[in-house]
């Protein structure tokens, strides 16, 4: 079965410039040290597989606290201000002078009206027709002084389809769902610290309660802590009452207790599977897989995530730069009929470049200890 992304190209996004990768598989490994674009990576998937929801544009913003530290002073934008959104751009223009743009792109199973998006921040006009009650959007003078009213804007092309989004919707709160953020292939990204606490999992475990994932998710944490025979979520989001938490039943104890008490390999792994079921018929995003998960349980742990990719119909991209990781990674691939594929980022001068290893040169590179990170 195709891959929902098989080539992906960035340009001008982040640090990711003239980006082509040829040859994803079904689950992908993404290495390289530090600030070679992994996460970068990551979030130009996801905005792409989101069709540029609002929602998954507000969140990465705000995940690297690009809208500025309350009581900062000289990091609090208004809601018009154009400068946090230069972070997502190649370079870190001043956009409020310049129009500068990305662009990401996949070729694939993804859905035609997801498979490729332009962004770039421009100035409009609201233009109001009375008879219709109706507006739109129009492009601004090119002397902003002959406009007073014009005021910047995400200038969207979605699959061919424009979208133009006011900065000003971007308020420093959780912007509101709406049907045009609703994507044709489901996308959850996990990242590096989500699984630190259980209430954050609440929506995901909801999706999936009293369904067969259930099963899957206790098989999986069986891999860590053998005795647990069952989990839940209890609590609720309402004010003043017991938050959301995942709870355990354990054979070695009388009665259910934290998940949280069970360690932080438990608590990781839970939401990487949980996340992975989530992701049905979809793709599925995690940073610093590895995190919390001890060298002896990787290898079993991919075994997992490989056989549930197929089963579920996911597209996998996790990233890691740790030795063990890529080493059971490579252990797990080579068991399975699905494709593993590695990807090296180095960051060379102003770019980034990916090096692919299939499952037979991973397995020489892991044989002969050569170095893949």
């Amino acid at each position: 079965m195709t891959p929902f992304i098989k080539i992906l190209e960035i340009d001008g996004f982040r640090a990711l410039t003239g980006l082509r990768i040829n040859g994803f598989g079904k689950v992908n490994l993404i290495t390289g040290k530090n600030n070679s674009g992994k996460s970068s990576l990551l979030e130009a998937i996801r905005i792409l597989a989101t069709g540029g929801a609002l929602r998954t544009i507000y969140d990465i913003l705000n995940y690297r606290e690009e809208w500025g530290a309350a009581g900062d002073s000289e990091k609090i934008y208004s809601p018009t201000d154009p400068v946090p959104f230069c972070n997502l751009f190649n370079g870190f223009p001043n956009l409020s002078s310049s129009s500068q743009g990305f662009s990401i792109s996949a070729t694939g199973a993804l859905p035609p009206p997801i498979s490729r998006i332009n962004v770039r921040i421009n100035w409009f006009v609201r233009k109001n027709d009375p008879d219709r009650q109706a507006y739109s959007y129009e492009p601004a003078s090119s002397d902003l002084f002959d406009d007073a009213e014009s005021f910047p804007a995400l200038d969207l092309d979605i699959g061919g389809r424009k979208r133009v989004i006011p900065l000003d919707r971007f308020q420093r709160r959780f912007p509101v769902r709406t049907e045009a953020d609703a994507a044709p292939v489901p996308c959850v990204y996990l990242d590096p610290f989500s699984s630190r606490f259980t209430s954050q999992m609440g929506a995901l475990w909801d999706a999936i309660a009293l369904t067969d994932a259930e099963h899957e998710i206790v098989k999986a944490l069986k891999v860590i802590s053998n005795d647990i025979q069952a989990v839940s979520m209890i609590g609720s989001d309402e004010r003043n009452t017991r938050p959301r938490t995942a709870i355990v039943k354990s054979g070695r104890h009388p009665a259910p207790l934290p998940l949280r008490t069970l360690g932080d390999g438990v608590n990781r792994l839970f939401g990487v599977i949980l996340s992975l079921c989530n992701a049905r018929n979809g793709v599925l995003l995690v940073d610093e897989i590895e995190n919390g998960l001890h060298y002896s349980v990787q290898t079993e742990i991919w075994r997992t995530i490989f056989r549930l990719a197929t089963d579920l119909n996911v597209q996998i991209f996790a990233t890691s730069h740790s030795w063990d990781c890529v080493r059971a990674f490579q252990q797990a691939a080579g068991d399975s009929p699905e494709d593993g594929v590695l990807v090296r980022l180095t960051a060379r001068g102003d770019r980034i470049i990916p090096t692919l290893f299939t499952e037979e040169e991973l397995k020489i590179a892991t044989r002969d200890q050569i170095e893949v990170r």
